[in-house]
């Protein structure tokens, strides 16, 4: 029997995977929901002498994807940010801030681990007073050996002045492995690429079976506009312009692809 077209449910977006136009992966994006193609275009209309219309011509298709990531994910940042935004520690090195806060109660030394000594950059220790109000206090100087109003620091490790109460560190240190830093330049913007979904969607007729529905576009230039919500529920909108794959013969916004026997 030969494949009909018909419905479909879909069941969510399993994954999205970027990829440039040579076909080297760039990213992978695992927790997209609320998925969104938006197809738009532009008419003319002939119409006769008492303005009804004859004929729409159509022309000038467009459209948009939209979706939400559950998560933050750097990815995004990252391809929204533009292309080179993103730098691997294990690639570059960079210095990258640190804060932390410690406690001095007093009765004796109490010193603070901040990294290895190649990696922590002294010149840029700042040790203040933390009061209970959460406003910051005196800054404190560094000296030989830690007394009331003075911290010390060798080899990587920090002294905590004498004098009881909260002190909160700030430090940069140099990451080069396991790090990544993200720079979002005002004159730099999204580069294109191949993204293709791959949604998991039942037959209606076989509902007990989870198929594989692949949509493909071709050219998609993620949107640079980007809304990061810093809270534990947030969400980012990974959006953007699907654009006419304008050399291929199709000029192909989108593919759609369901075969039976892609069981899941």
């Amino acid at each position: 029997m030969a494949f009909a077209l018909g419905d479909i449910i879909i069941d969510r977006v399993q994954y999205g995977y970027a990829e440039d136009f040579s076909g080297t992966p760039l990213y992978t994006l695992t927790q997209l929901q609320d998925a969104t193609i938006n197809i738009s275009a532009e008419s003319t209309d002939a119409v006769d002498n008492t303005g009804a219309i004859v004929k729409r011509f159509w022309k000038a298709k467009t459209g948009e994807f939209t979706a939400n990531n559950a998560m933050i994910n750097l990815n995004i940042i990252a391809a929204g940010a533009g292309e080179g935004s993103a730098t691997l520690a294990e690639t570059k090195a960079f210095d990258m801030p640190r804060i932390i806060t410690a406690t001095q109660d007093g009765t004796g030394a109490v010193t603070v681990k901040l990294g290895e000594s190649a990696d922590v950059k002294e010149e840029s220790i700042k040790v203040n007073v933390f009061n209970k109000n959460g406003s910051m206090g005196t800054l404190c100087t560094k000296d030989s050996a830690a007394a009331e109003t003075k911290y010390s620091y060798s080899e990587g490790t920090l002294a905590l002045p004498k004098t009881a109460g909260t002190y909160i560190i700030k430090y940069k240190r140099n990451v080069s492995k396991d790090g990544v830093k993200i720079v979002n330049e005002a004159d730099k913007f999204p580069s294109t690429v191949k993204l293709t979904l791959k949604a998991l969607a039942v037959d209606p007729c076989t509902p007990d079976t989870l198929r594989g529905v692949y949509i493909v576009i071709p050219s998609f230039q993620v949107s640079p506009e980007v809304e990061i919500s810093l809270t534990t529920d947030g969400q980012l909108q990974y959006s953007g312009q699907m654009q006419m794959n304008y050399c291929a013969a199709d000029k192909a916004l989108y593919e759609v692809y369901f075969a039976d026997g892609d069981e899941e």
